[in-house]
């Protein structure tokens, strides 16, 4: 979708302290082999912090740096989640309006997975679009795995998992960058990815059952060997090349434009084949900041967009596309031009 007069109005994050591999490995919760041959550095770890109380700092880093609106001034609060928030029966976007939004501005939990802060992008600046007098939605994350159901540093071979949250404020006619377009595409029949055959119901946290994408993916690999493959990594290659592709074309701007790639921290070998699908080198990822903070849920190429920015990894003039990965399977991609390092207020727009 080409979100034409859409720009981000700032993006706050909340990364807690990483854990260091070599801390893990001393304490025997990560195997020293792995370390070496995986080259993970680390994962941000929350403690007993919970998501939305995460997600209220990031959306309160957003607007301190902004400072020219208040949260409460919001059209629409869309809380994209991965991993469980608080109680059976609750959830976490009430708490935002609770305690920093008030009134009766729309809220709702997204669940599309690791690709929801990009998919609500979509959303959001659908939403912006359809009445002239809404003017800003907040997209929030937030996600704390550290709990008896997740082992972050064996949950997926290759890779760490980690906890953050990040907040990004859209709005309309100026911003520190511009959203240029946004598209997201499911496919169901990969469905079998991830689900690892396990039952439906009942619903495995109801009975304990930890989450392990390790065992799931080597039940699929199985299936895989007993069909004699189904060509189903493949579907999920080129529809991430279709989704890269109609993004750029609807942004009016090529892949040799694109200055930054921001994918999800995972696997380096996931990775190896991302840039050798795309044509780009590590050095135009996000790889070095991502390994440092594991896989952080739905908010991975956010925060890797504020480290960016404030480390001069982009500056005004340079363009940003944002790749993502949902279990269920969906793929999406965002393209930004960055027009400020730091936010930026309506009488001093860039």
């Amino acid at each position: 979708m080409r979100t034409s007069n859409m720009f981000v109005r700032s993006l706050g994050v909340h990364v807690p302290e990483s854990v260091s591999v070599e801390h893990a490995v001393r304490e025997g919760w990560y195997p020293a082999e792995e370390a070496e041959r995986y080259r993970q550095l680390g994962a941000a770890v929350a403690g007993d912090m919970p998501a939305p109380e995460m997600a209220r700092l990031a959306v309160l880093d957003a607007y301190d740096r902004w400072d020219e609106s208040a949260p409460r001034d919001l059209d629409l609060l869309l809380y994209p989640s991965v991993w469980h928030q608080g109680p059976n029966g609750w959830q976490p976007q009430h708490y935002l309006q609770q305690h920093l939004l008030g009134g009766h501005v729309p809220a709702f939990e997204i669940r599309s997975g690791c690709v929801g802060m990009i998919s609500s992008l979509e959303l959001a600046a659908g939403y912006l679009r359809a009445d002239d007098a809404r003017e800003t939605a907040m997209v929030v994350s937030a996600d704390n795995h550290g709990t008896p159901l997740v082992d972050r540093w064996r949950m997926t071979p290759g890779a760490l998992i980690g906890d953050a949250a990040a907040a990004m404020i859209l709005g309309k006619e100026y911003g520190m960058a511009e959203l240029l377009s946004v598209n997201v595409a499911v496919i169901p029949e990969a469905d079998a990815v991830n689900d690892g055959a396990y039952p439906l119901f009942p619903p495995d946290a109801t009975v304990g059952r930890g989450l392990s994408f390790s065992d799931r993916h080597e039940e699929f690999r199985q299936k895989l060997l007993e069909k004699q493959g189904t060509g189903i990594h493949l579907t999920i290659q080129k529809t991430m090349m279709q989704q890269v592709e109609q993004t750029l074309d609807e942004a009016g701007i090529e892949l040799g434009d694109i200055t930054r790639v921001a994918f999800p921290h995972g696997r380096r070998e996931d990775l190896d084949g991302q840039m050798s699908w795309l044509g780009i080198e590590e050095d135009q990822t996000t790889w070095d900041y991502g390994r440092r903070v594991g896989h952080c849920g739905a908010v991975d190429q956010f925060i890797a967009f504020e480290h960016l920015l404030a480390t001069g990894g982009l500056k005004a003039g340079d363009h940003l596309l944002m790749v993502g990965f949902g279990s269920g399977t969906s793929v999406a991609a965002a393209a930004f031009r960055v027009l400020s390092p730091r936010p930026v207020t309506k009488e001093t727009r860039a």
